[in-house]
């Protein structure tokens, strides 16, 4: 099955500065396999893994150029593991331990079967596994990550910074306005605004406006309004009797 960007969600926009590598070379994918990730499967403690895989390898064994290809952008995929120890197990072997001696675990008890546990069960236990792509708009400086989480976030721009050596500032109204180049005056302006709540009320205190509930029709509206209409009804049958017409009202219903 192909792997595809999830099409939902949301997207955290940053910006760089200073020179990156052209994504279309071979020194762009090498840069990536110096961070790649790296397994903790095996690993005997509670450990986090963060690094580089493509769409094509999620081991990140290789990193091939069409593996990068995005589209409109390159592809970028960040793979997260993360191995703990189950809480729910924890548990299970605690209550099991104040079951048998009849008292419940002091502080030092407690972790001591932690550590126990971890170095028995930790080896066998499988890391959760997290896939986090983004696209990279080399022309624009611009990187769209496909995660809001804020952990994800610091961890994307931690890789970032690692492997190329280039902060990531995250993108906001006043970012975007100097990347369009205005001009020296309409720089400082952006430097001297100042942030507005909104929607501001009548009154400017920010504060949204209340809203009348709508009046709900009563029983009595609908009756006079049922009234009204049988009486035009009459009405209009009165008056076609009077230019002679001499249909009776039920045949007037089958027409």
């Amino acid at each position: 099955m192909a792997a595809a960007i999830r099409k939902s969600g949301g997207i955290v926009a940053f910006h760089w500065q200073g020179k990156l590598q052209d994504p279309a070379t071979q020194g762009f994918a090498e840069a990536l396999a110096q961070r790649r990730f790296r397994t903790i499967e095996n690993a005997a403690s509670e450990e986090i893994s963060v690094g580089w895989v493509t769409k094509a390898d999620p081991t990140g064994d290789t990193f091939a150029l069409e593996d990068l290809d995005g589209g409109a952008g390159t592809w970028l995929r960040v793979r997260l593991d993360k191995k703990t120890l189950p809480k729910k197990w924890l548990q299970i072997h605690r209550d099991a331990a104040e079951k048998s001696r009849g008292k419940k675990l002091s502080a030092r008890e407690r972790r001591e079967l932690k550590d126990d546990l971890t170095e028995k069960l930790l080896p066998r236990v499988l890391p959760a596994v997290n896939l986090v792509d983004a696209l990279l708009f080399f022309d624009r400086r611009l990187i769209l990550l496909f995660a809001t989480s804020r952990s994800v976030v610091e961890a994307f721009g931690k890789l970032f910074f690692e492997t190329f050596s280039l902060p990531l500032e995250r993108q906001n109204p006043r970012l975007a306005g100097l990347q369009l180049k205005l001009g020296a005056e309409a720089e400082r302006s952006l430097d001297r605004l100042e942030p507005v709540r909104w929607p501001r009320g009548e009154d400017g205190d920010g504060r949204p406006r209340s809203v009348p509930k709508p009046v709900r029709a009563t029983a009595l509206d609908d009756e006079e309004d049922g009234d009204e209409a049988v009486g035009d009804d009459a009405d209009r049958r009165r008056n076609k009797t009077a230019d002679g017409d001499d249909t009776p009202p039920w045949q007037e219903q089958d027409a």
